[in-house]
């Protein structure tokens, strides 16, 4: 993960919808994600976000919003699926935990 973005405070990492072309890595500063604009959660330094959608290009679940002065790393989608197919059993298995997070986000959130 070499390449960075930097967000202000109000700035839109992803939104709700959007169709996945990354995922995030949260360098420096901090992300509220919500979900038909009703608070999730707040991310901090270490946490990724994009994840899901990147996993199984869904549309994103949620919108991510910088709170703070945010730098992230980004990891194309085609770059994360190589390197899962590298070992088709993470691989598999990651996309089995992200179909369960989806269900369980179904149940809650609609």
């Amino acid at each position: 993960m070499d390449k960075t973005r930097h967000f202000k405070p109000g700035e839109v990492l992803i939104s709700e919808g959007d169709i996945p072309k990354e995922m995030f890595l949260i360098r420096k500063g901090r992300v509220r994600i919500t979900k038909k604009e009703k608070w999730i959660t707040d991310l901090k330094t270490g946490d990724f976000l994009g994840e899901m959608g990147a996993l199984d290009r869904h549309p994103r679940s949620a919108t991510a919003v910088a709170i703070e002065d945010t730098t992230v790393s980004v990891l194309p989608v085609s770059e994360l699926e190589e390197k899962l197919q590298e070992n088709p059993m993470i691989y598999h298995l990651v996309k089995s935990l992200i179909k369960r997070l989806r269900e369980t986000d179904r149940k809650l959130y609609n």
